[in-house]
């Protein structure tokens, strides 16, 4: 009887750490789009993606921990697990990797900002010799239409 309280417990215990590794996965979609600005129709393919690696963790932990056994200790674990995560790490870690990304993305940002008269004015001279170029390549095309309706005239008439 021990060895199977000792199973189940370990079912259990595993569940949880699914579930918390879901719920973490969860987070570094929030920490995306804390980052990135994601329109309405990202946020629910992002979502559906979650929930399809979630049903994936799930499956997989369920076929390692218990050989594929899935009982409802199994499911009230990876819950209990989630919510444990989401209540308890959830907002330092969030707060923590935020830091870890700002201190990343500062000299790049410095780096851009220094840059930024540069690509500018390269920016500004290109669209110029852009503009120039379209403008021409229009001047051409209007200047054989009429050498095609010159010609077209010379052929059509009497």
């Amino acid at each position: 009887m021990q060895n199977g309280v000792v199973y189940e417990l370990t079912v259990f215990g595993g569940a949880g750490a699914a579930g918390v590794l879901i719920a973490f996965l969860y987070d570094m979609i929030r920490l995306k789009r804390r980052i990135v600005r994601t329109r309405k129709i990202m946020v629910h393919i992002e979502d559906i993606f979650f929930w399809l690696i979630a049903a994936i963790v799930l499956f997989l932990a369920s076929y390692a921990i218990s050989s594929g056994e899935t009982r409802a200790y199994f499911y009230a674990g990876a819950f209990l697990g989630a919510l444990l995560y989401i209540g308890l790490l959830s907002k330092p870690v969030l707060w923590l990797l935020t830091q870890v990304i700002k201190i990343i993305i500062w000299p790049v940002r410095k780096i851009m900002e220094l840059l930024n008269p540069v690509i500018r004015r390269i920016s500004l001279r290109t669209r110029k010799i852009a503009g120039r170029f379209r403008n021409r390549l229009a001047l051409e095309g209007y200047r054989m239409k009429v050498d095609f309706i010159r010609l077209r005239n010379t052929f059509t008439k009497k």
